[in-house]
């Protein structure tokens, strides 16, 4: 009887053993400051070793820069960031595999800071009657905010205040449509901020070419042909 015992217990324990890994990863959402470190624990919980680790940001693989570090041992990773900027937001995921399978647990970092740009218009050249959009944004932490102005004289005023040519198409895009030389063509400019200093600002401008008449034809042709034939002129 004690014979048949010594053979059965080696079998539990072989079997208790081949398991996938459990995982756990701490913190689970973290939000820092620009130019703050930052790091994420992910920790074995069981599973048959030897097991490998693996970080991944927003589902693509992690590699090691002089700003990041990854130190790891055999049940445990450790994914260390140095001097944080905006563009290191995103889902950090720790993945964990061994021969049965693997488990993965993903991590949110916010990062607050001032914004930086995404989009940024430039100085453009339209026809009268030509419908165009216009991008202005940027990436941050809180939320990005827009605001669209435009040169009358010395100051510069809400765009919406001073012009009706102009349409929201998003929170960060307009669409102009039916703009008038002496009216419209001017300077304009964009700014994006999130309450955190500094904000971003820039300034261009737009160029009409041509005229509509009062009998509603455009006047300018060669002008405005050469536009049509080669595009908007940015500077």
């Amino acid at each position: 009887m004690i014979f048949k015992l010594i053979l059965i217990l080696p079998l539990i324990d072989s079997v208790f053993l081949n398991e996938s890994p459990k995982i756990s990863l701490k913190p689970q959402k973290l939000i820092q400051k620009t130019e703050q470190p930052a790091d994420f624990t992910c920790l074995l919980q069981k599973g048959s070793l030897p097991v490998q680790f693996e970080w991944l940001k927003d589902e693509k693989p992690i590699q090691t820069t002089t700003k990041l570090e990854i130190d790891t041992s055999k049940k445990s990773s450790i994914l260390f960031l140095q001097s944080l900027s905006i563009s290191d937001g995103g889902n950090y995921s720790c993945r964990a595999s061994n021969s049965f399978g693997f488990d993965q647990s993903t991590s949110n970092l916010i990062v607050e800071g001032s914004p930086q740009w995404l989009a940024k218009p430039t100085d453009m050249q339209v026809g009268p009657k030509e419908r165009f959009n216009i991008q202005c944004s940027g990436i941050g932490y809180p939320q990005t905010s827009v605001s669209w102005k435009k040169q009358i004289g010395s100051e510069w005023r809400d765009l919406f205040e001073s012009s009706t040519v102009f349409t929201r198409v998003s929170p960060t895009e307009l669409t102009g449509n039916q703009l008038v030389k002496e009216r419209d063509e001017g300077k304009y400019g964009c700014e994006v901020s999130n309450g955190i200093s500094p904000s971003l600002w820039t300034e261009f401008k737009i160029k009409v070419s041509g005229k509509i008449n009062y009998f509603g034809k455009i006047t300018g042709a060669s002008e405005f042909m050469n536009y049509m034939l080669y595009g908007n002129i940015r500077s």
